[in-house]
């Protein structure tokens, strides 16, 4: 706890121009414009997800139904 509280204090005393070069320089650089074919193509694929999403929460189950699946994990293997 000493060890956080001495560099709080350290950071709140030291001059906080280094600290703001030293953050412009890991944001991400911005992306290059989309072509506007780029840009259809993605609404159209973001549509067909909306959609297919829509058809598979619009599912009804009947109750007591089976499980679509069963997790069982596997015991590690020891000893190689």
């Amino acid at each position: 706890m000493a060890l956080i509280a001495g560099a709080s204090a350290a950071s709140l005393a030291a001059p906080a121009g280094p600290l703001v070069g030293a953050a412009k320089a890991l944001v991400a650089p911005k992306k290059p414009a989309l072509s506007p074919r780029m840009a259809v193509e993605i609404e159209k694929q973001k549509k067909y997800v909306a959609e297919a999403l829509k058809t598979i929460r619009g599912f009804k189950l009947p109750p007591g139904s089976d499980m679509a699946f069963e997790f069982r994990p596997m015991k590690p293997k020891r000893g190689r």
